[in-house]
């Protein structure tokens, strides 16, 4: 008789048979025999073409779980023999029935003779009726919530660009625009041509796809009738790589940047290879050649993608200057409507922001389309923790921003701002 007789006529699944099949040999004398059929997988269904000598449940090839059905049995007793399938009359059934219930009840000390305080693990693979009722009550109510005006989702509606195929297009761009840091990195003068070459195509059919979703997703958003989506985000992906030469030189002078303003740089490549700052703007000017085109989704795809790496928000409307600089940069915040000149320094935690929407508003709309972030001009150097808000807030050239300062109004040309000194008490502990 095979498992699969015994899981038929005893209503339970195959695998719980193979779980209790040590004690259920045990007690009636059944034993492991040749399989007369290929043996399978319980869990992926993967059947052997080999017929092999398996006696208890070996690990699957395929899906690597331990449950390979054996599927022949024999009764080893003093006539041995082989049976078929049992049937409602034989009185094989009950004894099994009753095996299986013992089974079920003795703990794993009793069964294995392992320690008392060990309960026996069994693993039932079928839903219990109850619950696979209220299962299905859930994905129903799911399926309903789906159509309520009040939630979320994206069902039946124009495609959308991928996350993951963006965050592959930021690693052909940075294998490109920083060429022999990423991807391979033993080019030579004779070998660069051909890499960029095929980088570049790849990047352009990769490119132009996510492109045309990005702009299909907006005319479907905005109701507008397009038919140009494919054409238009294979012209976008064109106008980004022309582009890309001039990239490359405004990255290096942010590279420089930071090699001048961090005296435990060692090397420009250390600056490249590892410096979250350098890889939060790297990001940051990509998308926004992309922001300017007016190119939906994508630009805040890549820039929150730099934020969870980093801790750097820096949003892509943001108009930043040459030879930017950011030292450690966890918390950094630069807002949609910033404005940043030339030789600008800020460390971490500084933050560059709006002030409050005012409430009742919704979704901000009052405010949507206004400068709402202050506007820091060349030369200027803002220490950690320091805060800016507002868009009438302008930081004039060449100023100096102190730690932990809260600012909501302009600073004239060539000022620094200090907050005052804390108050330090000391207290002498050996004289108490």
């Amino acid at each position: 008789m095979t498992a699969r007789d015994l899981s038929r006529f005893l209503g339970v699944s195959e695998k719980e048979v193979y779980d209790h099949l040590p004690h259920i040999e045990k007690s009636l004398g059944l034993a492991g025999g040749v399989i007369l059929e290929p043996a399978r997988c319980l869990s992926c269904g993967f059947s052997f073409k080999k017929r092999s000598r398996f006696t208890t449940p070996g690990r699957c090839p395929i899906c690597r779980s331990e449950s390979i059905s054996p599927p022949a049995y024999y009764y080893s007793g003093k006539n041995t023999k082989k049976f078929g399938p049992p049937t409602d009359a034989d009185e094989s059934l009950t004894a099994i029935n009753n095996g299986l219930e013992r089974c079920r009840e003795m703990d794993e000390a009793n069964f294995h003779n392992s320690d008392s305080e060990s309960v026996c693990e069994f693993k039932e693979d079928q839903l219990i009726p109850a619950q696979e009722e209220r299962i299905r009550k859930v994905i129903k109510a799911m399926v309903q919530s789906c159509s309520d005006d009040k939630t979320v989702d994206h069902v039946g509606a124009a495609l959308i660009p991928s996350k993951d195929e963006i965050i592959r297009i930021l690693g052909i761009l940075q294998d490109v625009l920083f060429p022999g840091f990423f991807g391979r990195q033993e080019l030579t003068p004779s070998t660069l041509e051909y890499h960029l070459g095929n980088e570049l195509v790849n990047l352009y059919e990769a490119l132009s796809v996510q492109l045309a979703k990005s702009i299909r997703h907006e005319c479907r958003r905005t109701d507008s009738l397009c038919v140009k989506c494919v054409q238009k985000g294979r012209e976008e992906a064109v106008l980004f790589m022309e582009k890309m030469p001039e990239l490359r030189r405004i990255l290096a002078l942010d590279v420089k940047a930071h090699y001048d303003g961090d005296p435990a740089a060692k090397s420009l490549d250390e600056i490249v290879f590892s410096y979250p700052g350098l890889y939060a703007i790297f990001v940051y000017r990509v998308a926004h050649e992309l922001f300017i085109r007016n190119i939906p989704l994508m630009p805040r795809i890549m820039t929150e993608h730099a934020h969870s790496l980093t801790g750097i928000d820096i949003n892509p409307g943001a108009v930043i200057g040459k030879e930017f600089f950011i030292d450690h940069g966890t918390g950094v915040v630069v807002g949609e409507t910033t404005n940043i000149g030339d030789r600008v320094r800020i460390y971490q935690g500084v933050t560059l922001g709006a002030l409050s929407v005012p409430r009742g508003s919704k979704g901000g709309n009052p405010l949507r389309g206004h400068k709402r972030h202050p506007t820091i001009e060349d030369d200027v150097t803002i220490y950690a923790q320091a805060t800016i808000l507002g868009g009438e807030t302008v930081i004039g050239a060449r100023s100096i921003i102190g730690g932990n300062v809260w600012l909501t109004s302009s600073v004239p040309p060539d000022t620094t701002v200090l907050i005052e000194p804390p108050r330090h008490v000391f207290k002498d502990e050996r004289n108490r």
